[in-house]
This record gives C-alpha cells, sequence and structure tokens, in this order.
C-alpha cells in the first residue's frame, strides 16, 4: 500500500520527511495493522522465514499477495498441495515495489555492444519469452497488450489467467513512487515497527511507532 504513495518517505530532493508528521506513512501504518491484527487476518509469520515458508504444506495461511515473482515462490514452497488460485485485486488498485536495471560499465570495452544486448533483453519480445517459460512478468508496458502474455494461464493456480490478470494489476499502478536515498532505511524502521506488533508480539501500535519515530530521530537528526 505504500507503494502506491508518490512520496512516501523522502521529498523529491531527498528530504526524509519527519516520521511523526508524516500523516500518510502513519495512516497506512494503521490500516495494515487494523486489517492484520484487529481483524486477524496475518497468520504472524515472518515472511521467508523457515515457519512461514513451513506454512505452505501445513495449511498455515489462506492468502498472500501475489505479485509475478511470488507465483513460482508459492509453487515451489506449496508443492503437491491442492486449492491455490490468484485473484485479481489489492487494496487501492495497484503498487509499484520497484525492480532491476541494466547497466553498463564506463570501463566496458564493447559498451555499444552491451547496450544493445541490454535492449533486446529487455525488450517486450523477450520479456514476454521470459514469463510464459517461467513466468516472470515484463516490465515494458508495451508488453502489456500481447495476446501471447494475455492468454497465458497457470495450472497450478487451478488454470488462472495470470497473464491477463497481472497486466490489470500493472495497469491499476497509479503511478511510480519515488525512492531516494532514504527511502529504504526508513522503510525498515516502519516494517520493523509493523513486526513488532504483528509478528513478535511484543509491543502495541502506539508503542512501536514511537520506537520508530525514535529510530528516525536517531538517524536523521
Amino acid at each position: 500500500m505504500i507503494n502506491q504513495v508518490t512520496n512516501a518517505y523522502e521529498e523529491l530532493d531527498g528530504t526524509p520527511i519527519p516520521l511523526d508528521e508524516n500523516t500518510v506513512a502513519r495512516e497506512t501504518y494503521d490500516a495494515v495493522l487494523e486489517a492484520a491484527v484487529d481483524r486477524g487476518l496475518s497468520a504472524r509469520f515472518n515472511q521467508w522465514s523457515e515457519d512461514w515458508t513451513n506454512a505452505f504444506q501445513n495449511d498455515g495461511f489462506a492468502t498472500m499477495l501475489c505479485p509475478g515473482w511470488m507465483l513460482g515462490v508459492i509453487e515451489g514452497n506449496a508443492a503437491g498441495v491442492e486449492g491455490w488460485d490468484i485473484a485479481d485485486t489489492f487494496p487501492g488498485g495497484g503498487g509499484n515495489w520497484g525492480g532491476s536495471f541494466l547497466t553498463v560499465p564506463t570501463q566496458s570495452p564493447y559498451p555499444e555492444e552491451a547496450k544493445a544486448l541490454a535492449a533486446w533483453l529487455t525488450a517486450p519480445e523477450q520479456q514476454i519469452k521470459a514469463f510464459v517459460a517461467k513466468g516472470t512478468f515484463p516490465s515494458q508496458v508495451d508488453a502489456l497488450e500481447s495476446d501471447e502474455l494475455l492468454g497465458q494461464t497457470n495450472a497450478f493456480f487451478n488454470d488462472a489467467p495470470t497473464g491477463e490478470i497481472l497486466a490489470n494489476r500493472a495497469r491499476a499502478i497509479p503511478e511510480a513512487p519515488f525512492k531516494g536515498p532514504n527511502y529504504f532505511a526508513i522503510q525498515t524502521m516502519v516494517a520493523d515497527a509493523i513486526s513488532r506488533v504483528e509478528v513478535d508480539q511484543t509491543d502495541d501500535p502506539e508503542s512501536s511507532w514511537n520506537k520508530a519515530i525514535q529510530s528516525f530521530s536517531e538517524l536523521f537528526g
């Protein structure tokens, strides 16, 4: 949800937004904990932990967020478990978590050839082939109109039309959020605050948020 916010933690010049004044971050924090804790929708596992991984095999949770790259993770961890499906929905429409980039170092002896290779690898045609082969969803907007992509289904997920669903979620992204030099440090503070309440159960929402504010103050003064 925070990835739907243009300036979640920083101004466009990279200046951190004081966490104790950041109403959007606090509202998102409250909304996540209200759903996870108050409404009991969380299985209370740390993602990627051994308990989280094992939960795929012992009915540890009923649903989870599923960006395109998570399809393979679920299928691998839930091997042999029937009943998984994918729904075309997300609170607020869509969100952009970010991604990776290909670069050519200045010391490369073949910079033009390297640029050409990078352009070829990231072209819609190659990205669609990668999605068909491994489920890595394209980042190229032009790929979203491909009949080949839109017609893709996934047998493990009850033959869900994964190409169409993920294309819809991509189109629902309002804009790319700004993630400057301080974004991930602040995001970690907020994520840790959520975990203290949701997973560790050592704090209530207010005390955990105050700890995040303290960490922010210690880092940025």
